[in-house]
């Protein structure tokens, strides 16, 4: 695959530039087409269900279609991966308005969910083969901040854009377009294909990194629940909804700014002595946010830290991928490692809807912490026994 880590620095900063900005259209589309396709569904008179379906479904797409991707990366080289599936997610999305039906979208959102999928995991295999050991955790800190630039800015750009028939489409499909343009036009690096090396199933996987999977688990769970849920729980708790939907507004404030910054102290202390960190900061958090709640002195520092800690779950797990793995390994690996995120992704709100319906004031924290002091218990065995500087 070229460039490698042995690439001359411009040449890797090249890449990375160019792969952060198709991460950015990502996270963008990530964060613009839930709540347009809820506010549509809404107006032509769609029940919450066949909401929730629709806007589940390209999370459901990339846990079906996993099997499929290695091999299609190893076909078809990361560069072609990546471009191909923005420019099929793209002409997906423009065709969503001509066809306003449930089922229809329902169909449409798999597909590119289907595409996106690829995408997400050939950008990561890249960022990994690209970024150097000393710098992998910075790297990904990198990524983690422009992908959740990219969701912020969702919402921000339906504002300007409304809901309302196809110009919204049109326009999501054109910034997804956009940001693919500084990797279509470096001709000078393409990404060749590599020879596939499959893993021994999921067992395997689980025996050679079984952290990397449990942090995917873990942040897929609790980011999905913290991000449907918390406004949720701040109304139940007194909150006007302004202030509740302020809560995952700071939350993700938290996640853009503390990334880079976490990536930085991984790559010198070690990834997993910082993912301890952030897993005890995440099992502290949820547990005082309703002591919080009535003091915004306490609260917005709380989420804030909170929200940036949890976060690097997933950025350094895909940190940690690149260093568990061989190369060869890293197109099944990734795939495994995104599905278990999704998966986690998928439960994430039900189980903490289920926590809510049954102890109203703390089910949900409970949950948030119990899920974190599962990602802390399982790197205790690696902190006992001791692990490489770097790990």
């Amino acid at each position: 695959m070229t460039p490698d880590a042995s690439m001359p620095g411009p040449s890797r900063r090249m890449v990375l530039g160019a792969v952060f900005s198709s991460c950015l259209g990502v996270g963008l589309i990530f964060g613009f087409q839930p709540p347009l396709i809820a506010l549509s569904m809404s107006r032509f008179g769609y029940s919450s269900f066949a909401v929730g379906a629709v806007t589940a479904a390209s999370l459901i797409a990339v846990i079906l279609c996993g099997p499929f991707y290695p091999r299609a990366i190893v076909r078809l080289g990361l560069k072609r991966c990546i471009v191909g599936g923005i420019v099929f997610a793209a002409a997906i999305l423009l065709l969503m308005p001509a066809w306003p039906s449930a089922p229809i979208w329902l169909l449409l959102r798999f597909i590119a969910g289907c595409a996106l999928g690829l995408v997400w995991i050939s950008s990561e295999i890249w960022m990994n083969s690209v970024s150097g050991p000393e710098s992998r955790g910075t790297v990904m800190g990198v990524y983690g901040t422009v992908f959740s630039v990219g969701i912020v800015a969702g919402p921000v750009l339906l504002e300007f854009t409304g809901t309302e028939g196809a110009k919204p489409f049109a326009i999501g499909a054109a910034c997804l377009i956009l940001t693919l343009l500084p990797l279509a036009v470096l001709r000078g690096v393409t990404s060749a294909t590599q020879d596939f090396k499959p893993l021994r199933g999921l067992s395997g996987v689980l025996r050679t990194a079984p952290i990397v999977m449990l942090a995917a688990l873990v942040a897929g769970l609790v980011e999905s629940a913290d991000l449907t849920l918390l406004p949720l729980f701040g109304i139940r708790s007194g909150l006007t909804e302004k202030a509740a939907l302020l809560l995952v507004a700071v939350f993700m404030a938290g996640n853009v700014v503390l990334q880079v910054p976490i990536g930085l102290l991984a790559d010198r202390y070690g990834r997993k002595t910082l993912l301890g960190f952030c897993a005890a900061t995440s099992c502290i958090g949820p547990l005082l946010l309703q002591s919080s709640l009535r003091s915004p002195l306490l609260l917005w520092p709380l989420l804030f830290i909170w929200g940036g800690t949890l976060y690097a779950f997933y950025s350094q797990g895909v940190a940690l991928l690149g260093e568990e793995f061989a190369l060869d390994d890293l197109p099944s690996a990734n795939t495994l490692f995104v599905m278990v995120y999704c998966l986690g992704g998928v439960i994430g709100p039900s189980a903490g809807g289920i926590a809510m319906d049954l102890w109203p004031e703390r089910g949900l924290p409970v949950l948030l912490s119990g899920a974190a002091l599962l990602m802390l218990a399982g790197l205790l065995p690696a902190a006992v026994h001791g692990s490489p500087a770097r790990r």
